[in-house]
């Protein structure tokens, strides 16, 4: 893993973002520390020798020189006490001459170190009645040397602080960069051909992960449709050969005899017919399954659709000795495209009437749920076995037992389509004995 990678990851960038947005705020907090505790420093030094300089300008000249030279005695090193003369004379004290800038009563000044006093000191003056100047220091190596530690830690701290935000920056992009080698491989292995791999996910349920699972039920789509596309051919090739060879040998027939019999014209139109019926019904499929937009989507009444195609159909539940039953809730409301869900309700109840025989019962039913209305077509023909459920949504899946019966095996996958695309809810269920089809739709407030 190389570290151009990890600085291309978004991961490591915007980690590198907050840490550096972290060092801006600690150092302006510790620069803030600095400046306030310099601050503080020194105005403490200045208290406390405005208040040594009040307590001395009380004294007399002869008791203020022997308190100056007591002082002096007792903490030369870090003490600084002279006695000048208007006239600039010292007369006392540790310090030759008065420094440049220091006025009389003025504001504290700091002065680098001398001969006659080796650090640097804070000096103030102040003039005594009797015209002398008096000048008291003291030293400031100490104050400067925690200027300097709180200095240094400034500079440590952003140091550190950046130096932590790579380290925690490529720390934290190695994990997020592993996983994408693993949906990388993943990825490689699917274009190779592999549509049953799916992408890994994890238990976190991040950005990743949703990604991951959009694109395996992106995947499990492409799986179904290229198995069905992979069993099409053969499928086209085993359902028209019989119909195609029928025609052929009907013509060949005719081509032999020296009269046309209508009824044999009928036979091979007949023929044709149903093998022009399953391309269309192919076509069909298709075009539901391309369709992109719903253009023609708005609120339908499913009671009322359920009864017309219950009116529709009930001539030939009728011919077929077949009792047709309709029960819908009023007012069950959905956003869908009427036509389509009309064709797919058509096709299930066709297929419920030819299944069931003479003598059955279809029924139609909707239900209001606060979920959503639930459309089901049920009959009591011999209904489908549950490991063949799945199966028969396939373009051209016919059961072994229903070979004989008339049908291109494309009504259920039509019902499929039309469901994928309002996106609804479609399961195949046993109703003891015969077929349950249940439709789950989604509710939409609308009044009409």
């Amino acid at each position: 893993m190389r570290l151009s990678e990890i600085w291309r990851t978004t991961t490591f960038r915007l980690s590198l973002l907050y840490f550096l947005l972290f060092a801006l705020g600690a150092v302006a907090l510790l620069a803030l520390v600095y400046v306030r505790s310099a601050v503080y420093l020194t105005q403490r030094v200045d208290r406390i020798l405005a208040a040594e300089a009040s307590a001395e300008m009380t004294l007399p000249r002869s008791a203020l020189r022997q308190t100056i030279d007591d002082a002096l005695i007792v903490n030369s090193r870090n003490s600084l006490f002279a006695l000048f003369a208007a006239d600039g004379t010292r007369l006392t004290g540790n310090l030759r001459r008065l420094p440049e800038g220091l006025q009389p009563g003025g504001h504290p000044v700091e002065m680098a170190p001398t001969a006659d006093f080796p650090a640097s000191a804070r000096l103030v003056a102040r003039r005594l009645p009797s015209g002398d100047i008096l000048v008291v220091g003291r030293a400031i190596d100490q104050l400067r040397e925690i200027r300097r530690i709180i200095a240094s830690a400034l500079i440590w701290s952003g140091v550190l602080t950046i130096v932590a935000g790579l380290a925690c920056g490529v720390a934290l992009s190695v994990g997020p960069l592993r996983r994408l080698r693993k949906l990388q491989a993943a990825a490689h292995h699917i274009a190779a051909g592999d549509l049953r791999r799916r992408m890994p996910v994890s238990s976190r349920g991040d950005e990743l992960d949703m990604f991951a699972l959009t694109v395996n039920y992106m995947l499990g789509e492409v799986e179904r449709l290229m198995g069905e596309v992979k069993t099409s051919s053969d499928t086209i090739a085993h359902d028209l050969r019989t119909p195609l060879t029928r025609v052929r040998a009907q013509l060949h027939r005719l081509g032999l005899g020296a009269a046309v019999d209508p009824a044999d014209i009928a036979r091979v139109t007949a023929e044709l017919d149903e093998v022009l019926e399953r391309f269309i019904a192919i076509l069909r499929i298709s075009e539901l399954e391309t369709r992109a937009r719903s253009a023609g989507f708005a609120a339908t009444d499913l009671s009322r659709l359920l009864q017309q195609a219950g009116d529709l159909y009930q001539p030939l539940a009728e011919e077929a000795g077949v009792q047709l039953t309709v029960s819908a809730t009023p007012g069950m409301i959905v956003d869908a495209d009427a036509k389509l869900l009309f064709e797919a309700v058509s096709n299930l109840v066709d297929n419920a009437i030819k299944f069931s025989g003479k003598g059955g019962e279809v029924r139609l039913q909707l239900d209001g749920r606060p979920e959503g209305p639930r459309l089901i077509v049920q009959d009591d023909g011999p209904g489908v076995p549950a490991e063949e459920r799945t199966a028969v949504l396939q373009r051209f899946y016919r059961s072994e037992r229903d070979k004989l019966t008339p049908g291109s095996g494309l009504g259920l996958s039509i019902v499929a389509a039309i469901v994928r695309l309002h996106r609804f809810g479609l399961e195949l269920q046993d109703s003891g004995p015969g077929l349950r089809v249940v439709i789950e739709c989604h509710p939409v407030d609308v009044n009409i």
